[in-house]
């Protein structure tokens, strides 16, 4: 296995870890998550330039800041990738994977445990981790606000264009937190 691919490896396994224990905390499917969790990267074998091939294979609309940066792209295809090379079916497993990125308007607790297990493993060392770490296990819906909010501080800072769904999982999660829908 080349470095890449055996760091990717260990990424998954640590993934798939936290993933397992946000599950058993809030009373989700462990499996599920776990499962979710290993195979959330499976297309980052993938150069960006073979996604954006796939996507376009696939007939995929590809919109102009996916087009720049085609890495946008892994998460969907890692579910497509989990469906047709791994024969997962489970629609919970596949929207964890796919949501794991810039999320969705209408995350399940198990895309949102996949989504945070993915930004909080052992070895990410970001501004604000040990507090996201601390919120994961105490609110999921604010620990995924602030890793949400803690992307797009990133993003802007390293003046790069913000993906539009990363915005619309953010506002949609704090709607719902006030209790509007």
């Amino acid at each position: 296995m080349n470095h890449a691919r055996e760091t990717r490896y260990r990424h998954s396994l640590r993934v798939a870890k936290v993933a397992r224990a946000l599950a058993k905390h809030y009373r989700a499917d462990a499996k599920k998550a776990e499962i979710a969790a290993l195979l959330h990267d499976c297309s980052r074998f993938l150069t960006p330039d073979e996604m954006l091939k796939k996507a376009k294979e696939l007939e995929w609309k590809i919109d102009k800041v996916q087009r720049k940066n085609p890495k946008l792209l892994h998460a969907d295809l890692s579910a497509h990738f989990a469906k047709e090379l791994f024969g997962i079916t489970d629609p919970e497993i596949l929207s964890a994977i796919r949501s794991h990125t810039v999320g969705s308007g209408r995350m399940s607790k198990l895309d949102k445990i996949v989504y945070l297990a993915d930004h909080i493993e052992p070895k990410r060392d970001f501004r604000g981790v040990a507090k996201i770490r601390k919120l994961a296990f105490k609110n999921l819906d604010l620990a995924v606000i602030e890793s949400l909010n803690s992307m797009i501080e990133f993003i802007r800072a390293e003046g790069l264009p913000i993906y539009r769904q990363t915005i619309k999982t953010r506002d949609s999660l704090l709607k719902q937190k006030n209790g509007r829908h």
